[in-house]
């Protein structure tokens, strides 16, 4: 290992990831759960945990501007960072849905703007970038296990206390990586109006695909909890959906091994048919062993996989200039799908069973699933997930 990757350069970077997904996932992943068990309807719910879309798309494209403009890549996020946990921990000892939709909102704006800034870390760290990023998947799947057990002992507000102290342990783990705020981005008006111009076709075509994926996944991600519940009880939906995220890890951590070798448009399709089978056991299969399995074995995977292609596809159209921001604004329109759909979502939930807007969710995926096979996406002359000198 040379000086550029010693041990404590690796934990410092690793800690980063770890502490944040699971920050993630003690308030997200179980926040429908946690909603319901408060009194809230299955509307108010929706109304709810849309706002984290809603405020994240407004904010994400200014504050990725902000990072290119700025080149604080550290400053801003630690100040994110703290901003989040302040009004993630008000959010645990409030009751009006109102003030919970605005301080859900905030929190996960603050939260969700630093998370471009994470994925760029670990594709151009010193180290691979499946060795890093498989601890979010780690933090992730802990944090969705520990949600789980503390609404099961009926410890509700520590959710959101343990939400507070993870984001800022994640603010000194970007002080211990060294790392340094970049020279900020800057380019004649003239240049960047014909660079803009040149992206405007596949970025807009990759845009409609991630407004419906993942409006779809965040939509699935809001209910699917609750249909565990109702089949399993609280803690054993919290261990499935543990069990789910672990799934990550390998796919992670052998990124190099795939991510390079397959061209957009066969990432794209794989990570539909993984939705089309997703959906497919929710609506169709009266199995809980069944739904279990299958969400076990694809539901992280598949979000994961869209993250890593997402990162390739905007690093590829981009060549790395205005990274931050492209990454921003499809992080926006990923938003607006969870918010759209999401509540779409609530409105068939309260007319209909949890299974029958499932079925609704299928025949949408499948229609994504057609759609992936008219996208192109060009093929990138760069690596993004081998690290520096190949595998670590």
């Amino acid at each position: 290992m040379t000086e550029k990757k010693s041990v404590k350069g690796y934990l410092s970077y690793s800690s980063i990831y770890f502490f944040y997904f699971f920050a993630m996932a003690v308030f997200g992943s179980m926040l429908s759960v946690y909603l319901s068990g408060s009194g809230k309807t299955t509307g108010e719910i929706s109304l709810i945990v849309s706002a984290s879309g809603l405020f994240t798309m407004i904010a994400q494209p200014f504050i990725g501007v902000l990072y290119d403009r700025t080149g604080w890549r550290k400053r801003l996020s630690v100040i994110l960072l703290v901003l989040s946990a302040a009004t993630g921990v008000v959010f645990g000892f409030t009751q009006n849905t109102t003030a919970l939709f605005a301080l859900n909102g905030l929190s996960m704006a603050f939260l969700n703007s630093v998370n471009p800034v994470c994925e760029q870390l670990a594709s151009s760290s010193p180290y691979r970038y499946g060795v890093l990023r498989l601890w979010g998947a780690v933090g992730y799947a802990v944090g969705t296990q520990a949600a789980g057990m503390i609404l099961e002992l009926g410890a509700s507000v520590l959710l959101f206390v343990l939400f507070a102290v993870t984001s800022l342990i994640t603010c000194l783990s970007f002080h211990l990586t060294g790392l340094k705020d970049a020279a900020p981005v800057v380019k004649s008006p003239e240049k960047q109006s014909k660079e803009k111009a040149a992206l405007t076709l596949p970025l807009v075509l990759f845009a409609v695909f991630c407004f419906f994926f993942s409006g779809l996944t965040g939509a699935s991600g809001t209910y699917v909890p609750l249909l565990l519940q109702e089949k399993l009880g609280t803690s054993l939906a919290g261990t499935v959906l543990f069990l789910g995220t672990l799934m990550e890890i390998p796919v992670i951590f052998l990124s190099d091994r795939f991510m390079d070798k397959l061209n957009g448009k066969q990432l794209l399709a794989l990570n539909a048919l993984l939705l089309v089978a997703q959906t497919a056991a929710y609506s169709f299969s009266g199995s809980t062993v069944l739904i279990c399995a299958v969400l076990i074995l694809t539901k992280s995977v598949t979000t994961m996989l869209f993250i890593m292609v997402t990162l390739k596809v905007v690093m590829t159209l981009t060549g790395g200039k205005y990274a931050t921001t492209a990454l921003s604004v499809i992080a926006t329109v990923k938003s607006l799908g969870g918010v759209v759909l999401t509540n779409l979502a609530g409105q068939l939930a309260e007319n209909v069973n949890l299974q029958k807007m499932f079925n609704v969710f299928f025949w949408a995926a499948a229609t994504l699933l057609a759609f992936s096979f008219v996208i192109r996406i060009p093929a990138s002359q760069k690596s993004y997930f081998a690290g520096e000198n190949g595998r670590l």
